[in-house]
C-alpha cells in the first residue's frame, strides 16, 4: 500500500517562529535565578566545611588540665635514612617493623607505655615514675640497657632477612610532661621541655650507648651498679647551663 504523498512544493513554507525583540543597551537582559542559588549553596558549603574543620582541630587534643611528672624515652636509629633511601619499599618497611615492634616490645616489658613512632624513632615514657620511687627509676635504667642488649637479636633478624644491621641510641629524662587525649587515638599523646630535651640529646648518645639529662640523673645517681660521666662536648645545652651524662654498667667501665 502506498503512503500519502508529501505536500507539493508549491506549498507555501510555514513562517519561521518569531524572534524575541532586540533589547537596546539599557534593556540588558540577565539571567540571575540559577547562578545566585549556586552561590548561596557553595558559600554556605564553605562556611559548614570551615566550622566542621575548626571542631575537628578543637577535638584532636583535648589537654588535661595538670601536668605529670615522669620519665620520658627515646630510641633512634642511627643513619637510617640514608640505608633506606636504597631499599624497596617493601624492604624498608620491614626494617623498621623489625626494629620498631622488637624494642617496644622490651619497652613494654619495663612497665614503660608507647606513645608513638616518629620515623625511625620510638618515644615512650613510664607513669610508674610519677610515685618518685628508687625502684621505679632503677626500671628506666634496666629498660634502658634491656634495649641496647637488645641488637645483637634484633640484627640476626636483619639477617636472616637480607637486610643490612641496625644501630640506634637511647635517651632518658625525667620532669614534667604535659598529657593530652587524643581523639583520633586511644593512646595518649605527650608534649613538654622534658620530651624535648629527650629527643635533642639523643645524639650526644654513641650507637648502642645510653645519655640522660639532669633531671633523671639526679633520681639515680646514687644507684649501684651505675656508672655516669657528664658530656662536657654539648654547647647547646652547656649554654643553657643544663647538663647530660653517659651511662654505664659500672662493671664495664672498670674492666
Amino acid at each position: 500500500m502506498i503512503g500519502r504523498m508529501a505536500p507539493s512544493s508549491s506549498t507555501p513554507p510555514s513562517p519561521p517562529p518569531s524572534s524575541p525583540p532586540p533589547t537596546g543597551s539599557g534593556d540588558r537582559v540577565t539571567h540571575t535565578s540559577s547562578s545566585s542559588s549556586s552561590s548561596a549553596a557553595a558559600a554556605s558549603d564553605s562556611g559548614e566545611h570551615d566550622s566542621r574543620e575548626k571542631q575537628q582541630i578543637d577535638l584532636l587534643l583535648e589537654f588535661f588540665t595538670a601536668t605529670k611528672n615522669y620519665c620520658v624515652g627515646v630510641v633512634d636509629m642511627v643513619g637510617s635514612t640514608g640505608i633506606t633511601m636504597k631499599m624497596p619499599p617493601e624492604k624498608a618497611s620491614r626494617y623498621y617493623s623489625i626494629f620498631l615492634n622488637g624494642l617496644a616490645e622490651v619497652v613494654m616489658r619495663h612497665g614503660a607505655v608507647v606513645v608513638k613512632n616518629v620515623g625511625d624513632s620510638l618515644l615512650y615514657y613510664f607513669p610508674n615514675t610519677e610515685d618518685g620511687s628508687e625502684s621505679a627509676f632503677e626500671d628506666v635504667l634496666k629498660c634502658s640497657f634491656a634495649m641496647a642488649a637488645k641488637e645483637p637479636e634484633l640484627n640476626e633478624r636483619m639477617k636472616k632477612e637480607g637486610l643490612p644491621e641496625v644501630k640506634y641510641r637511647i635517651s632518658c629524662e625525667y620532669g614534667a610532661v604535659i598529657v593530652a587525649r587524643m581523639s583520633t587515638s586511644s593512646v595518649n599523646d605527650i608534649f613538654g621541655t622534658s620530651v624535648n630535651l629527650a629527643s635533642k640529646m639523643n645524639v650526644l648518645a654513641p650507637a648502642g650507648g645510653i645519655v640522660i639529662g639532669e633531671g633523671l640523673y639526679e633520681k639515680v645517681k646514687a644507684l649501684r651498679g651505675y656508672s655516669f660521666s657528664e658530656i662536657k662536648d654539648a654547647p647547646l645545652f652547656a649554654a643553657n647551663g643544663y647538663k647530660i651524662y653517659a651511662v654505664t654498667i659500672a662493671e664495664q667501665q672498670q674492666q
